[in-house]
């Protein structure tokens, strides 16, 4: 097993264990995966914020447009350049 899979493993591990936490992955500047979300409290093309069971994520920007959207998760694109925990 390689170094690599086994960091993922352990950090896969560790969110398991810690239940309905935000988890966001960014691929770039350009792209936002983020899970656990409750609802979407702002859709603007320069702001996004999704609210959590105890905080906000505001994601900032440019051009964002939502690419998927289901449950309690969100693909958000566009430039992002900053993130905030409110």
């Amino acid at each position: 097993m390689g170094v690599k899979k086994e960091v993922c493993d352990i950090f896969d591990a560790a969110y398991s264990a810690a239940g309905n936490i935000p988890r966001l992955t960014i691929t770039g500047e350009n792209e936002a995966y983020i899970e656990n979300f409750i609802s979407l409290e702002e859709y603007k093309k320069d702001t996004v914020k999704l609210k959590f069971k105890n905080s906000v994520i505001a994601l900032f920007g440019q051009d964002f447009y939502i690419r998927a959207i289901k449950e309690n998760c969100i693909l958000v694109c566009g430039r992002i350049e900053s993130i905030k925990f409110i």
